[in-house]
């Protein structure tokens, strides 16, 4: 059963700029990530640099970029500003209200996926993306599988833990740091 971690990237140290590296504190919660030393076959990252310097810094390497881990979000969260989704049913009232949203999170949770078939059957990934990107997707497969996500929106680190079985999702679990 292939396993993905999809976590949010670290904090970036100027939050103006989208090509921004991380911050000290970004660097050294990647690095205390890294301690828990956990074993991937496949590490993929977004496009963007502080989703690659997380992932490396996770796991001291990178094989690879994924574009499909930063797609264009377009209106899917609606009139809202970004920051005032601060809590995973923010994110859920989001799902639920629009549309282009819950497409959104079907697109992702196909990337997701078939990044679990590039792996073998007992492998572990670890995906970098980037927040809001990751709440969508991930509370439409916790519903399909009967799971309650709650407390906040992923923070720098955080993400979720998908087990895979067959090519179908089977269990999801909210990472914290």
């Amino acid at each position: 059963m292939p396993i993905i971690e999809i976590r949010r990237h670290a904090e970036r140290s100027d939050k103006g700029n989208d090509q921004g590296a991380l911050s000290p504190a970004g660097r050294a919660m990647a690095e205390a990530l890294a301690k828990r030393k956990e074993k991937y076959a496949l590490v993929l990252s977004s496009p963007l640099p502080r989703a690659k310097e997380t992932a490396q810094l996770i796991a001291g390497r990178l094989a690879a970029v994924e574009s499909g881990l930063l797609p264009e979000m377009g209106g899917v969260i609606g009139d809202r500003i970004f920051g005032e989704l601060r809590t995973l049913a923010d994110w859920g009232e989001v799902l639920r209200e629009r549309e282009d949203a819950r497409a959104f999170a079907a697109e992702q949770l196909a990337t997701w996926a078939g990044i679990t078939r590039r792996v073998k059957d007992n492998d572990r990934v670890l995906a970098v993306s980037h927040g809001g990107i990751i709440e969508l997707p991930a509370l439409t497969l916790a519903e399909r599988l009967r799971t309650r996500l709650a407390g906040a929106a992923f923070g720098y680190g955080e993400g979720v833990r998908v087990t895979y079985a067959k090519g179908t999702p089977i269990a999801i679990e909210v990472l914290r740091v």
